[in-house]
């Protein structure tokens, strides 16, 4: 119950929030602060509700309904996330390489952005080629067998992306 009352709750606040409106005042508030400090809004949520529930567990001496409590507001955080964030949230790779050419041609196929940086290796004092890109979540899997098929001892380093802006000019 706790986990499938943490989902509903979190559709019904997640598409509240994504389509610009709120269900109480900690969403209001979440809403804008959470980008200026660098959290998600379900995780403003979540920050105060278990702060919230765990005094209450000290107030009333019993944990049962607090603990329920914060299990479904986990449900609820990582479904708002999902709804307001989107299915298809950007990741960031960064591979670290001695064959950018033959990776980016390839790399290529995903149809986006590649940068190059040139880079030097501390421990090996060689010179390396670090390429960035930004591919969605289901792009990974591929990127990643893709990238080490053709440079084994590639480095790759992947984390998440809030927001992409292109100033795109044709």
């Amino acid at each position: 119950c706790a986990l499938f009352g943490g989902m509903i709750s979190g559709i019904g606040s997640g598409l509240s929030i994504r389509y610009g409106g709120a269900m109480d005042g900690i969403e209001v508030i979440a809403v804008i602060f959470a980008k200026r400090i660098g959290i998600t809004v379900g995780t403003f949520v979540m920050g105060y509700n278990v702060i919230l529930y765990l005094a209450s567990g000290v107030i009333l001496k019993s944990w049962i309904l607090p603990l329920y409590s914060i299990v479904t507001y986990a449900a609820a955080l990582k479904t708002i996330d999902f709804i307001v964030e989107g299915i298809d949230r950007s990741k960031a790779a960064l591979i670290v390489t001695n064959k950018p050419d033959i990776i980016c041609e390839k790399l290529s196929e995903f149809e986006c952005g590649i940068t190059l940086m040139d880079a030097k290796g501390y421990y090996s004092n060689s010179d390396k080629t670090v390429i960035y890109i930004i591919v969605n979540r289901f792009q990974i899997t591929k990127l990643r067998t893709m990238i080490h098929r053709l440079d084994e001892k590639a480095y790759i380093s992947i984390s998440e992306v809030a927001d992409v802006f292109s100033s795109s000019t044709k």
